[in-house]
């Protein structure tokens, strides 16, 4: 079963971006339409972020993960565009925004939740249900610490962040192991020039060891290959921002806490910690799913997240 929902995870993650394919991918102004086909980008602190919007109604923003993109929700969008403005974006770093490798850059989730806040405030959303997974999670949470009366709700899908497991024997023994075995390797391999060895030691890291790169169709690989500058940023710095707990505890802000059955144990001890100093969360674990969560159990994260907004 663990099996088939990889393949799973990877084919849908390819359908989105065949979807992409029949994208314009010059910058287009907004319509009323706006429909998935139809790329925007806007001048976010400097740089500018790519975009895709479809439906009307209460905003809704998806936020992708580490080496993922907005091609990563194409496929998720449509169901929530009957009910929401959906927006699903490119952080910072990420195809097609530009991207450069700089050492001095910062790499930490501080700058994507900035950027986060600056893009609801440049579309003139006033009040935004944000969707994240991994890394977007981090992003969504850490802007919704800075500015709760942005957010309406928060759906977040294992936000790494480490900070919080440090009370968790289990848990940083896992969060230890995973810097040993796969990011500290990513970043050797990123610096003998081995991008595809670094990709496969990060992905086996959230997915499991049984995953192997070679399994991945070369457009899926492609566009996981598209995005490794945030990851090589992130495993040469090693950049997880702590949390506040206090500050958590204070988010009154209703929450969804996704977790995978199969997901490793440092990620599923942060969201446990989450649920605990949360001060409105559901947690819920989504059946033969890791870390790829929305993509490899879609209809259980779709009707758990819908039930949830009908909500809030």
């Amino acid at each position: 079963m663990k099996t088939f929902k990889n393949h799973l995870f990877i084919l849908i993650f390819i359908a989105g971006l065949i979807s992409c394919k029949t994208q314009n991918s010059a910058v287009q102004p907004p319509t009323g339409n706006m429909a998935v086909d139809q790329p925007q980008s806007v001048d976010i602190r400097g740089e500018e972020l790519h975009y895709i919007e479809q439906g009307t109604g209460e905003p809704l923003i998806f936020i992708h993960g580490t080496i993922g993109d907005y091609r990563a929700w194409i496929s998720r969008m449509q169901p929530y565009s009957k009910d929401y403005h959906v927006v699903a974006y490119s952080r910072r770093y990420a195809w097609p925004n530009e991207q450069e490798y700089d050492s001095l850059a910062d790499y930490s989730v501080r700058i994507h939740a900035d950027d986060l806040y600056a893009l609801i405030q440049k579309i003139g959303f006033q009040k935004v249900h944000l969707v994240g997974h991994s890394y977007g999670a981090f992003t969504a949470l850490t802007m919704a610490l800075d500015h709760p009366e942005r957010v309406q709700s928060l759906v977040l899908g294992e936000p790494p962040a480490a900070s919080l497991v440090e009370n968790s024997e289990r848990g940083q023994e896992s969060f230890d192991a995973f810097l040993k075995d796969n990011l500290r390797p990513a970043a050797q391999a990123f610096r003998a020039n081995e991008d595809e060895a670094a990709l496969e030691y990060f992905i086996r890291g959230v997915m499991g060891d049984e995953f192997r790169l070679a399994q991945v169709p070369a457009e899926g690989k492609q566009g996981w290959m598209d995005n490794l500058l945030e990851l090589w940023g992130a495993a040469l710095n090693e950049s997880f921002l702590s949390l506040d707990p206090s500050a958590i505890q204070s988010l009154d802000v209703p929450v969804l806490l996704l977790v995978g059955e199969l997901s490793p144990t440092w990620l599923v001890e942060v969201s446990q910690e989450l649920h605990r100093l949360l001060p409105q969360s559901e947690l819920v674990e989504i059946e033969n799913s890791s870390h790829g969560l929305y993509f490899q159990n879609p209809e259980a994260v779709d009707k758990a997240v819908m039930e949830f907004l009908s909500e809030h």
